[in-house]
């Protein structure tokens, strides 16, 4: 009667072992699902805040922490400012940026594109190297705390937590009096 009884009791044990383990991840679930959805909002916030209208086009979707951005922009640096501002936003740790330019959905030949694009990459490298230059210039050593991105006028700064206030609004500055410079944003590093 007593191994009846033992035999039971574990049966019981075992069977609340395993509903516990299903509630706990099924809890762990959710919340994964949840951070995924919050970070999804936060980087599809951050996009509009930062880059505006352009980014109503722009699918986010968040697994993991890793973000994938699709769809279609009308501007070049919209597309790649996007990745470098969802990177910087909380509970992302890794982008795929696959968005498209609109221009280059529309226009079926590449060489034209291709042409076109490589002279915009010239220009932004040497815009950021010139903002580069003038950080470290004009900072000193807090020039090099300084994350720096061009495309097409507009630059993104980021920032991490070591630098003041009003070390931000120097580099704003800094960067807004460049020549070449149409736009600033900035961002905090994650």
């Amino acid at each position: 009667m007593r191994l009846k009884s033992l035999v039971k009791l574990t049966l019981i044990g075992i069977a609340l072992i395993g509903a516990t383990a299903a509630q706990a991840a099924t809890t762990a679930n959710a919340a994964a699902t949840q951070a995924d959805w919050t970070t999804t909002l936060n980087v599809k916030l951050a996009l509009l805040n930062k880059l505006g209208p352009d980014t109503m086009h722009i699918d986010v979707d968040s697994v993991g922490g890793t973000v994938n951005l699709k769809g279609t922009v009308d501007r070049r640096e919209t597309k790649e400012l996007a990745g470098t501002v969802a990177m910087h936003t909380r509970g992302v740790r890794r982008v795929e940026n696959g968005i498209r330019l609109e221009a280059a959905v529309a226009n079926h030949s590449r060489a034209g594109a291709a042409v076109g694009e490589a002279d915009a990459e010239v220009k932004d490298a040497v815009l950021e190297t010139k903002l580069r230059l003038a950080l470290i210039d004009k900072m000193g050593s807090d020039g090099f705390k300084i994350g720096t991105d061009a495309a097409n006028g507009v630059v993104t700064l980021s920032f991490d937590g070591a630098l003041a206030s009003d070390g931000r609004e120097r580099a704003v500055a800094i960067a807004t009096g460049l020549k070449g410079v149409s736009k600033v944003v900035s961002v905090d590093k994650t």
